[in-house]
């Protein structure tokens, strides 16, 4: 074009800058002739110089407007660049800026997602009450010890299966209050096989008084009891809460009648105590299925009928006066038996039919075409406890896991401190090559 003006001819049709009016300056640049001449503008505004799109002058050109107006947007980048150039189709450029600045790659990230998980195999098999069981912890309770007050703390134990709780209040939280509380919980309810458990990581994190729970987990007593025990102890991935989410869910159902029944009083430990065995009842009565209006229905389905067997039933009594010969309660006793393997049979079919097909279908499944799945060495943005972004730490996946349906949903990822293993939710995909 510079050299057609330069022979004082016409532009060919094809060229993009011929609507412009394009004319070279005293200073042999391209500049746009305009309608502005007669306006209050300085002479680059009236006559700004034409650049072209494809030329490395250009692109840092606009990498410099960006960031000197503090990594605005693509609107705020184009105008103070019109002030004095023209770029053709300059739009188009500036977004593809701004589309590989990294500084905006960090602010504007999202996290990654990823369809719903499948639930595990212990949570959907039928097994006895407090076989499969999650383990989480209170915030500190004040408790008074004559004119002193000390702090306790309520280890939950729930079943993944029933969604059956059991309540202990320890002291403190040292590995012998811990393990106490433990041998309280499966002398009552049975050994169990699994338990899950926040990682200890995530323990470090969380308020000081919890951060004990990970030095229990480390403990060669705690880990010498379990393993006599034959239970096979799991933790989820650090700071994935949901996770856990059949026990997590529970805490807050927990604090709730607990709240509203301790208000402000200042209890002791024994009176304390007496307390959460009552809210542990009343946690246990709670509806697993849909409460029928109509009363000749059968009552929901609760986590008590598994733990009490029988309870409310009056259909088979047992009088004393069958007790009195020998034959007689020998034969009620096989008919109390017969009719409670029925009965169960009957709370399992419930169980089945009422409460497990009701979790085929969550309200936050994902469509499939949305989620994407990280990749072996992925730049990720790692998620930290500070709130802006453009401090976290950058990192890289080393290695994925593929769960059952061939989706990732966690990583370990190397960073400048170690590695981590990390739910993708904490996880920032930037994209970079």
């Amino acid at each position: 074009e510079i050299l057609t003006l330069k022979r004082n001819e016409q532009l060919r049709c094809s060229s993009e800058i011929k609507s412009l009016v394009p004319y070279l300056g005293e200073d042999n640049l391209l500049r746009i002739t305009g309608r502005l001449l007669e306006a209050d503008l300085c002479f680059g505004e009236k006559h700004p110089v034409i650049l072209p799109r494809h030329c490395k002058f250009t692109e840092l050109l606009v990498i410099r407007e960006h960031e000197r107006i503090g990594h605005c947007g693509v609107s705020a980048t184009l105008t103070q660049l019109r002030k004095n150039y023209w770029i053709p189709k300059g739009r188009q450029l500036v977004k593809t800026i701004i589309r590989i600045c990294l500084i905006c790659k960090k602010y504007n990230a999202k996290p990654a997602d990823q369809l719903s998980g499948q639930l595990p195999r212990d949570r959907i098999t039928q097994s006895p009450p407090f076989q499969i069981v999650g383990i989480d912890f209170t915030g500190a309770i004040l408790v008074k010890d004559n004119q002193e007050t000390h702090k306790s703390y309520v280890s939950l134990f729930t079943c993944a299966v029933t969604r059956a709780v059991h309540l202990e209040l320890v002291s403190d939280m040292s590995t012998k209050c811990f393990l106490l509380a433990l041998r309280r919980f499966l002398v009552r309810r049975g050994n169990c096989k699994v338990i899950y458990s926040d990682n200890a990581r995530t323990f470090k994190a969380a308020e000081k008084e919890l951060a004990y729970f990970a030095n229990i987990l480390k403990d060669s007593e705690f880990q010498n009891f379990v393993a006599d025990k034959g239970i096979h102890w799991k933790f989820i991935v650090e700071r994935a809460p949901w996770w856990g989410g059949f026990y997590e869910r529970l805490v807050k159902t927990i604090k709730e009648p607990l709240r509203k029944i301790l208000g402000k009083a200042l209890l002791m430990f024994e009176e304390l105590s007496t307390i959460l065995s009552e809210v542990e009842v009343i946690v246990n009565h709670r509806p697993l299925t849909y409460v029928e209006n109509d009363p000749g229905e059968p009552e929901p389905l609760t986590p008590a009928h598994f733990l009490e067997l029988g309870y409310g039933d009056s259909k088979y009594p047992i009088h004393f006066i069958e007790l009195i010969d020998a034959t007689t309660a020998r034969e009620s006793y096989k008919k109390r038996k017969t009719y409670r393997t029925l009965l169960l049979k009957q709370l399992w079919r419930r169980w089945k039919e009422q409460y497990l097909l009701q979790l085929k279908t969550v309200n936050h499944f994902k469509t499939p075409s949305v989620h994407k799945n990280l990749k072996l060495n992925d730049i990720v943005l790692v998620e930290g406890n500070v709130k802006s972004k453009l401090l976290w730490e950058l990192g890289i996946s080393k290695k994925i896991f593929i769960e059952r349906d061939n989706n990732v949903r966690s990583c370990l990822v190397k960073t400048s401190k170690g590695l981590f293993k990390k739910p993708i939710q904490l996880l920032y995909p930037l994209e970079l090559e």
